[in-house]
């Protein structure tokens, strides 16, 4: 059976599927309160309750829905209201599940300021997965979108939005870099195992803007430098302007997958007299041990990290060090010493 999803009953409607929605076997239709269809996307604002149904509902396992922040294709969010208890639903035919995949059900929206998002000017919407006890099967992964408008209105119960009570002012912009390759926003960038990220923000409004991770235990922030301290894994980099008179705040989020170090070792000696042997240097940038092997054994003779040179010409020694499974890999360079009289 082909595997699709759609945020409205496609069937019934005759609408057509968006390309994200071919995921999950799963269907989630819009409903009013009262479970009879709606059809199209609906708007909301911070405070109204989303009513959906859902059909072809997963056998033997239940669902999380969280409110989340559009991910990059293939991948799950980054942003979404997972960490806070009163913004998830776990639908299961479990008894102990509060809520049921036969009813109609209902999801109150915020605006993700609380879990570090900006529904008004991020695309959010409603994220599905299996839960706990399927937690390793991404096929019901799936997001389902809503159009957010700023401001406060009255839940109706169908989806149906008041204007907003005042006019907002234009979302500063932000123009950000990390060591001068300009990032987009939502798209994931790389970073590398304990290569720092020098992030450099201009912002339309001349305010000052900070950086906030949202995965500090794998990838810290001091000042305006991100850092790396595992060889694997995705963080979550955000960039906030808090605007000014003429600007609103503005918070942009910055996905980086987190790649291997790559081991080197920087000699400083360049040179080395025949009538002087020199110790070269003896770590790599991560600490390893680095061992040197001669190339030219007539031109240099290399015991431990000391280089003797054994006549005029060119020392060209081999450098290797171990490496560190899931951060770097080994070294073997090659080291070049002019040797002199």
């Amino acid at each position: 059976m082909k595997r699709f999803v759609s945020a409205i009953a496609a069937l019934a409607l005759g609408v057509a599927l968006a390309p994200q929605a071919l995921a999950a076997n799963t269907q989630v239709m819009w409903t009013a309160a009262s479970g009879a269809p709606i059809a199209g996307t609906p708007s909301v604002a911070a405070g109204e309750t989303l009513h959906f149904v859902l059909a072809n509902f997963p056998n033997g396992h239940g669902l999380y829905a969280y409110e989340a922040v559009k991910p990059a294709a293939g991948t799950r969010p980054t942003q979404t209201s997972a960490s806070i208890t009163a913004l998830t639903m776990w639908i299961s035919a479990d008894p102990t599940a509060p809520s049921h995949p036969t009813q109609v059900l209902s999801f109150t929206i915020d605006n993700g300021n609380a879990w570090g998002a900006d529904c008004a000017h991020q695309q959010c919407g409603l994220w599905f997965q299996f839960d706990h006890t399927n937690p390793a099967d991404h096929s019901e992964d799936q997001f389902v979108p809503f159009n957010f408008v700023a401001g406060t209105a009255a839940s109706t119960g169908t989806g149906a939005t008041a204007a907003p009570t005042s006019a907002m002012l234009p979302a500063d912009t932000l123009a950000v870099s990390a060591n001068g390759k300009a990032l987009t926003e939502n798209v994931p960038g790389a970073i590398a195992y304990r290569t720092p990220l020098n992030f450099a923000v201009t912002t339309g409004s001349g305010a000052t803007a900070t950086i906030k991770s949202y995965t500090p235990d794998l990838c810290p922030v001091t000042g305006n430098v991100v850092d790396a301290l595992k060889g694997s894994g995705a963080c979550d980099i955000a960039v906030t302007s808090p605007g000014d008179a003429m600007h609103s705040t503005k918070t942009a989020h910055f996905p980086l997958i987190v790649g291997p170090g790559v081991q080197s070792v920087s000699e400083r000696i360049t040179s080395v007299s025949i009538k002087y042997p020199m110790n070269l240097t003896q770590a790599s940038n991560f600490g390893e041990a680095v061992s040197y092997k001669s190339t030219t054994p007539k031109i240099c003779s290399i015991k431990g990290a000391t280089v003797k040179g054994l006549k005029a010409g060119s020392c060209v020694l081999t450098a290797t060090a171990m490496g560190s499974k899931g951060n770097y890999g080994d070294l073997k360079q090659k080291v070049v010493v002019a040797i002199t009289k």
